[in-house]
Parts: C-alpha cells; structure tokens; sequence
C-alpha cells in the first residue's frame, strides 16, 4: 500500500540525501519520527501496544532490510514501550542510501499496519501531526541527537 505520506518520506528523504546528509543524521530523523508516533498513538492505543506496532514493524522490514535484525528488542515479546537506541545505531552504520531506505520501509510499514488495524482515513488523522513535523522542513543536519 502506498500513501501520500509514504510517497512525500522517500522524496523528503532522497532529498537529503542529495544534501548529503549522513547515516547518523537519517537516524536521528527515522527515531526523532518515531518517538512522535509514540507520543500520538500512547494515549490511545497505550505504550505497550505502539512498541507492538513498532516491533512488528520492525520484523517486517527486516526481510528487505537484514541489518535492522536486532534492532527489534530482545525475545520476551514486545517491550513494556517504545526503544529507539537500537535502531538508531542500526541505521548509522549503513551506508546514507541504505540507511534511508530502512528507515522509510520502518516508517511505512508501522503506518501501514496501523493502517490494517484502525483503517486508512483514521491513521492519516492519528499520525497528520508526526507527518507534517517530518515534513515541515526541518532538515536531517538539524535532527543530530
């Protein structure tokens, strides 16, 4: 399933990559959007059910995207909430254009599975703010956390 959204994050991102931004700095941005997610869905869903969501998420990108293997917690089922270290430091070691394209196959397939979930109008309203933030002009450079 593409979206809008999904087509606005790979041209946002190829966009910074031709600035040249840096694996570290696409991490920063990937988790900085994540970490809004989490503070949209929480109080709806709750902190166990986004970090589900996001390990699911996770799972699933690792079939294009073998390197994000790990990034997804440990074995005991999904984390009490939502842990973005690891995928950051997945994300930083790759190369810029492998790094952005596991970021935005992250960050599709948690919006399409919320998607599945809630239906496509109900997840456009939950994640418009996160979107437009990601959006809205700040670049990667300016994500270094």
């Amino acid at each position: 399933m593409t979206s809008p959204e999904s087509d606005q994050t790979l041209a946002f991102l190829a966009k910074h990559l031709d600035a040249g931004a840096s694996s570290t700095q696409i991490a920063a941005l990937v988790g900085n959007v994540c970490a809004e997610f989490d503070l949209v869905l929480a109080p709806i869903v709750g902190k166990r059910g986004v970090a589900a969501l996001f390990t699911r998420s996770l799972h699933i990108s690792t079939k294009s995207h073998p390197w994000l293997y790990g990034s997804e917690g440990g074995a005991g089922g999904p984390p009490a909430e939502l842990e973005l270290t690891a995928l950051r430091s997945a994300i930083a070691l790759q190369a810029p254009p492998e790094a952005a394209a596991g970021g935005v196959a992250v960050l599709q397939n948690f919006s399409e599975l919320l998607g599945k979930l809630v239906g496509h109008a109900l997840t456009v309203r939950l994640l418009r703010t996160p979107w437009l933030t990601f959006m809205s002009g700040t670049t990667a450079r300016d994500n270094t956390q």
